[in-house]
């Protein structure tokens, strides 16, 4: 989500549905524009009649309510917006705009949902546990009906649960409150089925897996700062929640197929 006016309160904000008919909107929007014009704002006039602005209802962790001015547009048009708004004069116009109209809180722009950063399939596992299945399907309706960002807690909660019943079932030791990290750590150096000794391309397979240590690293502190877990006042824009939520994916579909492989004597 790109953020282009924010008002007073919380850095969070969650789109949950149309706060007005479109014919409602219409009479407003030429208002507003009128108002702006008549203030001399001819920047701001111009844009919220071109741009396909929309008036949705907000909320965030605290359960506030409030409105957002929103645009749904392409990837290309995205990027545009990304550059356009380092402009202090576009930043003033978007101010003016949220002035013009009653109550915005917010002014933002999201992918349309036909060019999302396209997500990795969500693993059937076979090594899992209730609270691992519970997680997931968690996930899985966070991100379908709030976005990646809401969902990015329950998938590290399923990913954390997952590699503690892996090393449980491997009968590798590992403490009551170990971290992510702590048991990727000890599946990776100690389970047998990640010892892969006889594949010519075993060297470049632990660069991989080195990688992929970075990347579980970073899952934490990106959880704890970044995502709903927590009243965080920045949250991660959708398409690195969902690079994210992919990462984590990847990893368990690797994890489980190897293990998999490993059971069944491959």
């Amino acid at each position: 989500m790109l953020i282009f006016y924010r008002g007073s309160g919380s850095g969070e904000c969650q789109v949950i549905g149309k706060a007005m008919s479109d014919e409602d909107w219409g009479i407003l929007r030429m208002s507003a524009a009128r108002l702006l014009s008549a203030r001399g704002q001819i920047t701001a006039s111009e844009m919220i009649v071109s741009l396909p602005f929309e008036v949705w209802e907000g909320t965030n962790y605290f359960q506030d309510e409030f409105s957002v001015l929103r645009l749904v547009v392409s990837v290309e048009r995205y990027v545009q917006m990304e550059e356009e708004v380092k402009s202090k004069y576009v930043r003033l116009a978007y101010n003016q705009i949220a002035n013009a109209v009653t109550n915005i809180r917010f002014i933002v722009a999201e992918l349309s949902e036909d060019e999302n950063f396209p997500p990795v399939k969500a693993p059937s596992l076979q090594i899992t546990s209730a609270i691992v299945e519970r997680a997931l399907a968690d996930a899985e309706e966070l991100i379908r009906d709030r976005g990646a960002v809401s969902g990015l807690d329950r998938v590290h909660t399923a990913f954390h649960g997952y590699l503690k019943v892996a090393c449980d079932s491997a009968s590798l030791p590992t403490a009551p409150d170990a971290s992510i990290t702590a048991l990727f750590k000890v599946l990776r150096e100690h389970h047998p089925a990640l010892t892969v000794t006889a594949n010519p391309a075993t060297k470049e397979i632990d660069k991989i897996l080195r990688t992929l240590s970075s990347i579980v690293d970073a899952l934490n502190p990106l959880r704890n700062r970044s995502s709903v877990a927590h009243p965080n006042d920045q949250l991660l824009d959708e398409a690195e929640a969902m690079l994210t939520i992919n990462a984590v994916r990847t990893m368990l579909h690797y994890l489980d197929m190897r293990l998999k492989l490993r059971n069944t004597g491959v």
